[in-house]
C-alpha cells in the first residue's frame, strides 16, 4: 500500500525527510550521469520486476535472478518512500537509469505514462506480479507493525489487536483520524487500481502470485513450471526441458532471502482465512469486492 501523507504534515517533519530524499536523488543522479558518461548512446537492456506492494515481488525476483545472464541488483524504485513522501518522477528515472545493463529492477510503480516514458528510455522487459488482495491485506497490516521506518508505524502500533489494524490496510485511514493526524491512506480497492493498468499493458507479462508459489505454498506445481516457461519466452531465453524443474521448483527457491520476510505468514495461498472476521469480509466487499471479481479471485460476494 503507498498512502499519501497531508500536505499540513508538521513543517520539521517535511524539512527533515526532504532533504534526506535531495541527498538520497543527488547520489542516484551522480551514477545516473556516470552510466551515461561511461556508455554514450547505448541502450541497456533491463529486466523491470514490478508489483503492487506485499504481493510477491521476492518470488518473481528469485525466479528472474536464476536466470543465466541477469544480475541482481540491491535497490528497490517505488513510488513512494518509506516516509510518506511521494518520489518525483526524476527520481525514477535516475534510480533506474542507475542499474546497470541486465539487472533485475525490483519496482513498487503504479501504472501511469510518466513510468512507461521512463521504461522507454531503455531495452527494458516488463514483468508485473499481483495477488490475492485479501492476502495483501493481512501482509501488509504486519509489515506495518513490524516496520519501525515507514510513517504508518507509529498509528499501527497504537491499535489495540491485529483485528483492527488490519482494518485500517483494508478501509484506509481518513485524513485527520485520529483526530490532529496528518497520515492518511486509500482504501485496498482506490490504491489498486493505480496498479490495474499493468494487467492490459502490452509489453507488459502480468502474473498471479498464486500461479508461481508452487506446491511450497499450496499451489500447484506444474501451473509455476509452465508459468516460468512463459517468463523464459518472454525474455527470449532458452533453458532446456530438463532443467527447468531442477532450477525453477519451489523447493529450490528460499522465501527467508526476502527482506519483508515474516515466519509463518508468507508465501501461501488464503491465508486472509485465518484472520479475516465477518466485519473485515463486509468492509472488504464494500471497497474491493467487484474489484475481487475483476481480478478472477471469486466469482460473486457470497463469500
Amino acid at each position: 500500500m503507498l498512502p499519501t501523507p497531508r500536505r499540513d504534515a508538521p513543517l520539521s517533519y517535511l524539512l527533515k525527510n526532504s532533504l534526506r530524499l535531495q541527498a538520497r536523488d543527488t547520489l542516484f543522479l551522480s551514477r545516473y550521469l556516470k552510466e551515461k558518461i561511461t556508455s554514450p548512446g547505448a541502450s541497456k537492456q533491463l529486466v523491470i520486476c514490478n508489483s503492487y506492494p506485499k504481493s510477491g515481488t521476492h518470488l518473481l525476483y528469485q525466479i528472474l535472478y536464476s536466470i543465466p545472464g541477469l544480475k541482481q541488483w540491491d535497490d528497490i524504485v517505488s513510488v513512494q518512500a518509506l516516509c510518506g513522501i511521494m518520489n518525483t518522477p526524476a527520481h525514477i528515472r535516475w534510480k533506474i537509469g542507475s542499474a546497470p545493463s541486465q539487472s533485475i529492477v525490483r519496482s513498487h510503480l503504479m501504472y501511469s505514462d510518466e513510468v512507461l516514458n521512463i521504461f522507454s528510455e531503455h531495452r527494458c522487459k516488463l514483468f508485473f506480479i499481483y495477488r490475492d488482495l485479501r492476502d495483501v491485506a493481512v501482509s501488509h497490516a504486519r509489515w506495518v507493525t513490524k516496520e519501525e521506518r515507514i510513517f504508518l508505524h507509529p498509528l499501527y502500533r497504537q491499535l489495540p489487536d491485529f483485528d483492527q489494524q488490519l482494518m485500517h490496510t483494508i478501509e484506509g485511514v481518513p485524513l485527520g483520524s485520529p483526530l490532529g493526524s496528518n497520515l492518511s491512506q486509500p482504501d485496498i480497492g482506490q490504491d489498486f487500481m493505480r496498479w490495474k493498468g499493468w494487467l492490459s499493458q502490452a509489453d507488459t507479462l502480468a502474473i498471479r502470485f498464486e500461479d508461481l508459489v508452487g506446491e511450497r505454498g499450496g499451489g500447484s506445481e506444474d501451473k509455476r513450471l509452465y508459468r516460468v516457461e512463459q517468463i523464459l519466452d518472454h525474455l527470449g531465453v532458452s533453458v532446456p526441458k530438463n532443467e527447468i524443474e531442477t532450477r525453477f521448483s519451489s523447493r529450490a527457491m528460499n522465501p527467508e532471502e526476502s527482506h519483508t520476510y515474516v515466519k509463518g505468514g508468507k508465501g501461501s495461498i488464503g491465508g486472509w482465512q485465518k484472520y479475516f472476521k465477518d466485519s473485515h469480509k463486509q468492509a472488504f466487499k464494500r471497497v474491493a469486492g467487484e474489484l475481487l471479481i475483476d481480478l478472477g479471485y471469486e466469482t460473486s460476494l457470497d463469500w
